[in-house]
């Protein structure tokens, strides 16, 4: 019998001391992968702020404090879409990204069949 994932969504986690050297190691890390992976051209840009939890995505708004991105995949010469969402955040003196990596459940509002 053959499992099959429908529209998988993978959270990652990362963390660096705000004081550990070089200080934008998370931020780069990030901005290399989802360059070089996903072919995403908006890089994560931080804009430190005071306060005990921050968000620090530089463009965040009231509503919306993570970076969006979309790209297609290769996999067995087939082209998927995968979205992203990319979340920086600072917690005391640490630094936190969430990253988010889906597989939408539809594409062109039909649901799409699953490989095995």
């Amino acid at each position: 019998m053959t499992s099959k994932v429908y529209a998988p969504n993978v959270h990652l986690f990362a963390f660096h001391l705000k004081t550990s050297q070089p200080t934008t190691l998370l931020w780069d890390k990030c901005n290399e992968i989802i360059s070089q992976e996903f072919r995403v051209t908006k890089q994560l840009e931080i804009e430190e702020q005071s306060g005990y939890r921050v968000d620090l995505l530089k463009d965040k708004t009231t509503d919306d404090v993570a970076l969006h991105f979309g790209s297609n995949v290769m996999l067995d010469n087939t082209s998927l879409a995968v979205t992203g969402v990319a979340t920086p955040l600072r917690i005391q003196d640490t630094y936190a990204l969430a990253l988010n990596l889906r597989r939408p459940e539809l594409e062109q509002n039909q649901t799409q069949p699953t490989q095995p």
